[in-house]
């Protein structure tokens, strides 16, 4: 598996998530600055880091009871397995 660069378009409460939910699994210093910053909108993660947020945001999705924060998470992971894919 490539360990490349993807350019994913989050928005701020995407990046929020991603933060809040899966930021132990984000190594690089470049990626943490890109979430870390509100204005900016592409956001660098390597591709492995990429598939460990993704099962770290299922995990949050399958055991949620929030209905609002359950349609977030279930977007958040789709949107990031689209860019995933598109590799």
């Amino acid at each position: 598996m490539s360990d490349r660069f993807i350019l994913v378009d989050l928005d701020k409460e995407q990046k929020s998530i991603v933060l809040e939910k899966a930021s132990f699994y984000i190594f690089d210093e470049e990626t943490k600055e890109d979430l870390n910053n509100k204005r900016k909108k592409w956001i660098k993660f390597k591709r492995t880091t990429l598939t460990e947020i993704i099962g770290e945001l299922s995990y949050y999705y399958n055991r949620c009871e929030n209905e609002y924060e359950s349609m977030l998470l279930d977007e958040l992971i789709c949107h990031l397995e689209y860019y995933e894919k598109d590799i």
